[in-house]
């Protein structure tokens, strides 16, 4: 685990040649501590899960999500408290911490109706939540999203409001991820951090944001997870820029522990 060391290097714009782990995994964390996924609705359950997966699979950042299992929210109150607790953990670890909220694309798709009408009605609820969240300072906020629509994708009031997150995220020395990026992104609406929606097809490159090359493996399949490991390490030296390797695939609830550690002995640095 690198941990503080590889998120500082992710903030500064420094060469880091290691790969990053930032899974999202408290499903995973909950087998782990055998735990029903239901608990996850709990904030130090939460915590508790996003820890363990952290610690087992030797990841630089805990992980938590607001939404971390289908069908399971929490309110952005709970969700605040659980990261609060996973950071006083993550701390003693010397992890970094991200929190992962719904972005505008899904909370408009949630009210339905007129695009920019329900961004018009979401904007103001979103970047408060925003906001309170920064002030924990978690290392990373990052916005989870469905794969945008064409009309998603061509609004041109969705550019404005990723670029306010994005100075608030820089006024409290936070970076702004997204799950995943529309490649329409560019200038100052571009995230620092760019993460892979699903488990990386052989000829499919890692995504890229600002920061760093993402990609997101089935952790699962560790000849498949070698192989992605393998194709984003050579995108990322070709780039200059630090790999992640993220996403959840293989990181389920019912995933046999066996089958993620052999995946993460393929990463030379940890074996």
């Amino acid at each position: 685990m690198s941990g503080l060391g590889a998120i500082e290097a992710l903030r500064g714009g420094l060469h880091w040649t290691a790969p990053i782990l930032m899974p999202s995994a408290a499903a995973f964390g909950a087998r782990l501590e055998a735990r029903p996924l239901a608990d996850l609705a709990e904030p130090q359950a939460l915590a508790g899960a996003a820890v363990a997966a952290a610690r087992f699979l030797g990841a630089d950042a805990v992980w938590v999500s607001a939404a971390p299992a289908a069908g399971l929210t929490l309110s952005a109150a709970a969700h605040r408290d659980a990261v609060t607790r996973a950071a006083a953990a993550a701390g003693r670890l010397k992890l970094a911490v991200l929190a992962e909220i719904p972005g505008p694309i899904a909370r408009a798709r949630a009210l339905g109706g007129d695009l920019d009408a329900a961004l018009r009605e979401i904007k103001p609820g979103l970047i408060e939540e925003f906001e309170a969240l920064s002030r924990l300072r978690p290392d990373i906020i990052v916005l989870r999203e469905p794969a945008a629509s064409g009309e998603e994708a061509a609004n041109r009031s969705l550019p404005r409001l990723y670029g306010a997150l994005k100075r608030l995220a820089e006024h409290f020395d936070i970076l702004k991820g997204m799950w995943p990026a529309l490649p329409e992104m560019t200038g100052p609406a571009r995230p620092d951090l760019s993460f892979a929606p699903a488990p990386d097809a052989p000829e499919a490159g890692p995504v890229t944001g600002e920061r760093a090359l993402a990609i997101a493996p089935d952790w699962s399949d560790a000849p498949g997870f070698g192989a992605a490991l393998q194709r984003g390490r050579g995108a990322a030296a070709a780039a200059g820029l630090p790999l992640i390797v993220s996403g959840c695939a293989g990181l389920a609830h019912d995933t046999e522990p066996q089958l993620a550690r052999a995946a993460i002995a393929t990463i030379t640095e940890r074996a």
